[in-house]
C-alpha cells in the first residue's frame, strides 16, 4: 500500500508539472516573476532565443543597455575560440643576442619573450609548471644552451602588447587587488602576490601582516586592515595601481587563529619575471648585470637566437578557465590577443573592434553594445541582454553542444555557479556564466530545457536595492528555472 502511494504521489506531482508548463507560457511567468516590489527600483533585463532558429521566446526590457559584469567574458571567450580556433597557443620564447663564447661566457642579452600568455606559471591549470618551476626551467635551458655565464642584461620583452596592462575605466579601488591584475605581453603566476596576515586579536583590533610572497623588489605594504567577527570574509582592499610600489591596504578581514591570505596585483609582472630569473641565475654563480623591461619592439628581435619556448594550454582550455573562474586576466589577454592577431595591433581597443566586427558578422546590431574591457570589470560596460542572447544564439546554431558543456560551467555543478540551483531539476540543464558587483547581479549562457529545446538565455538586474546578495540570487534563480521549465 504505501509503495502504491509513493508511486502515486510522483505520478501526481508529474502531470502538475506537464499541465502547469503547457499552461503557462515562459513570457507570462517572466511577466509574473519581474512584477514584485523587488524589481521597483532595480532594473531588469531579460532576453532568451531559441539556438536553432535565433527567435525570440520571451523577453523584459530586452534592449534595455544594463552593465553585464562578468557575463560579457562570455563575448570575449567564445568569439576568441572562433576567429584564433580551438588550438591556438600562446608561446613564450628565450632568446638571446651578442656573442656565445667556446668557454660558455654570452657577451650580450638573455631576452624573455612575452606571447601574451596569462596562464604562463600559474598553478591553476593542470600540466602548467608554477611559477618556481618555470624559473628553474629556464635556467636550466641557459645551461642546455652552453651559457654559463652572462655578461649583460636579462630583459622581459612585453612587446607583444602596448603599455596598458589595464583598462583606464577601472575603478581605482580595484587596482591593487588580485582580480585586477590586468593583462601584460609577460604574465607571470597571473601576477599576483599573496599577503598573510595575523588575525588572532579581538574584533576591532589592528591586524598584522606576517610576510608577503612572492619577494617583490620595492614593494610597500602601508597596512590599515582591521580584526571582524568570524565569517565574515574578506573586506580588504589594496590601493595603488600598476607600476606604483607603495600599497595601501584598508578593510577588514575574519577573525581567527590561523593566517589569512589576501592576494594583490603584481606591479609590474614583466620586471619581476627578470628579477626573478636573474636571482635563479644568481644562484647558479651564472652572472647576469642587470635586469629590465622592454615595452616597445627592438630592432634586433629577429636576429636573436632561440634558446626554448614555452607553449599555454591550448586556447579551449584556457577558456573553460577562464569561464569555470571567472578569471579576468585570461579574458583581457584574449581580448589584446584578437587585437594582435587581427588588427596588428596587441590592444584592448583593438580587441575590442574585432569583436564588434565579429557581431557584425553574425548579424546583430551593436548599437547597444559600448564595451571597454574583455573581462567585464568596468563599470562603464554597457549591452542589451538582447544583444547577448542573439550572439549565444547565433555562436551554438549548428554546433555540438559537447562543445558548450565544456566551455562553460553547468549550473550546480561547477566554477562560480556550483551552487545555483544546486536543488533544482534545472541542474547541469543550465551552463551559465555569472557576473557580480555592488547591487549588480547577471546570469548568461544556455538551457537545455525541459521540452529538449535549447534555448540561449540573459538575465542582468542592476541597481537592486537588496541588503543581501542572497536575496538577488534567489530572484534570479526563479526566473532561470522558469526559463528551463517554460522554454
Amino acid at each position: 500500500m504505501c509503495i502504491l502511494l509513493k508511486y502515486s504521489t510522483k505520478i501526481l506531482l508529474f502531470i502538475l508539472f506537464f499541465v502547469e508548463a503547457h499552461s503557462q507560457t515562459l513570457q507570462s511567468r517572466i511577466d509574473q516573476l519581474t512584477s514584485g516590489t523587488f524589481y521597483r527600483h532595480a532594473n531588469i533585463g531579460i532576453s532568451v532565443r531559441e539556438v536553432s532558429t535565433g527567435s525570440l521566446i520571451a523577453e523584459k526590457q530586452k534592449d534595455k543597455m544594463l552593465i553585464p559584469a562578468s557575463a560579457l567574458k562570455l563575448i570575449t571567450t567564445l568569439s576568441g575560440l572562433e576567429l584564433l580556433g580551438e588550438d591556438f597557443k600562446f608561446t613564450t620564447r628565450i632568446t638571446y643576442d651578442g656573442k656565445l663564447g667556446s668557454d660558455g661566457v654570452l657577451k650580450g642579452n638573455i631576452y624573455i619573450e612575452g606571447g601574451g600568455d596569462p596562464s604562463l606559471g600559474s598553478d591553476r591549470i593542470p600540466g602548467v609548471l608554477t611559477a618556481g618551476k618555470l624559473i628553474r626551467q629556464i635556467t636550466d635551458d641557459l645551461l642546455r644552451a652552453g651559457i654559463k655565464c652572462v655578461e649583460g642584461n636579462i630583459i622581459a620583452d612585453e612587446s607583444v602588447f602596448n603599455s596598458f596592462p589595464v583598462s583606464p575605466s577601472w575603478q581605482w579601488n580595484d587596482l591593487g587587488n588580485y582580480y585586477a591584475a590586468g593583462a601584460w605581453g609577460l604574465n607571470i603566476n597571473e601576477n599576483l602576490y599573496n599577503v598573510w596576515f595575523n588575525r588572532s586579536g579581538p574584533v576591532g583590533s589592528s591586524s598584522r601582516i606576517a610576510y608577503f610572497e612572492p619577494k617583490v623588489p620595492g614593494l610597500i605594504l602601508e597596512n590599515e586592515v582591521t580584526i571582524d567577527s568570524a565569517h565574515t570574509g574578506d573586506n580588504t582592499y589594496i590601493f595603488g595601481g600598476p607600476y606604483h610600489y607603495g600599497k595601501r591596504v584598508v578593510g577588514t578581514i575574519p577573525q581567527g587563529k590561523d593566517l589569512y591570505k589576501v592576494k594583490g596585483s603584481l606591479p609590474d609582472p614583466p620586471l619581476f619575471f627578470a628579477y626573478s630569473l636573474l636571482t635563479e641565475m644568481e644562484k647558479r654563480q651564472m652572472g647576469g648585470h642587470n635586469y629590465r623591461t622592454q615595452y616597445r619592439p627592438l630592432k634586433n628581435q629577429k636576429s636573436r637566437k632561440l634558446i626554448s619556448e614555452y607553449k599555454s594550454p591550448d586556447l579551449k582550455t584556457i577558456i573553460r578557465f577562464t569561464n569555470d573562474l571567472s578569471i579576468n586576466i585570461y579574458a583581457e589577454s584574449i581580448l589584446k590577443t584578437l587585437g594582435k592577431v587581427k588588427r596588428k595591433s596587441g590592444s584592448g581597443s583593438e580587441g575590442i573592434d574585432v569583436i564588434k566586427s565579429n557581431l557584425k558578422k553574425h548579424g546583430l546590431d551593436i548599437e547597444p553594445f559600448n564595451i571597454e574591457d574583455g573581462s567585464g570589470l568596468s563599470a562603464r560596460n554597457l549591452m542589451s541582454p538582447d544583444l547577448m542572447a542573439g550572439f549565444l544564439a547565433a555562436y551554438a546554431k549548428g554546433k555540438d553542444t559537447r562543445l558548450i558543456r565544456e566551455l562553460i560551467p553547468p549550473a550546480g555543478e561547477r566554477g562560480t555557479v556550483r551552487h545555483l540551483l544546486a536543488n533544482s531539476r534545472a541542474k547541469g540543464r543550465l551552463w551559465v556564466k555569472s557576473g557580480s558587483m555592488d547591487n549588480i547581479l547577471t546570469y548568461a549562457g544556455y538551457c537545455l530545457s525541459s521540452s529538449g529545446k535549447l534555448v540561449a538565455f540573459a538575465v542582468f538586474l542592476n541597481g537592486s536595492t537588496a541588503d543581501k546578495p542572497n536575496k538577488n540570487k534567489a530572484e534570479l534563480e526563479n526566473i532561470l528555472e522558469a526559463i528551463f521549465r517554460f522554454s
